[in-house]
């Protein structure tokens, strides 16, 4: 189990995926696994030898205009008091969304214009 305020993920949201693939294929060697998610399709990344996934890529759904980016999620207990306390500290929040067997999640802003994920693991994940 992760500890609260820790990174536990990263995801690459792009408008380009297999080129986006092949770009961390060569300069890291990652290789992929595509899974089927409710959401649609979702690749994840690996380094050669190790076991557990090292982050996630996704395609921006069709008419969605995002930025290419990445997104790093932290770990938090409860979101919904995490969000508060952000939006206390002077940071804004996304609504809260979740994802079935992953968690709860959310994106924050600090005051600076930063983004960052949040997620809160299901009592079963």
């Amino acid at each position: 189990m992760a500890v609260p305020g820790t990174i536990v993920w990263n995801e690459l949201a792009t408008s380009d995926l297999e080129g986006t693939k092949a770009f961390y294929a060569a300069a890291f060697g990652w290789t992929y696994e595509e899974i089927a998610t409710p959401a649609g399709p979702y690749t994840l990344a690996r380094v050669p030898g190790q076991t557990r996934p090292v982050a996630g890529l996704l395609q921006w759904p069709k008419g969605e205009d995002g930025s290419d980016m990445w997104f790093t999620y932290v770990d938090v207990a409860d979101i919904e008091a995490t969000v508060a306390t952000v939006a206390a500290a002077g940071g804004r929040a996304n609504p809260i969304f979740e994802v079935p067997g992953v968690g709860r999640m959310a994106t924050i802003v600090d005051p600076n214009g930063t983004t960052l994920a949040l997620k809160q693991r299901d009592s079963v994940a």
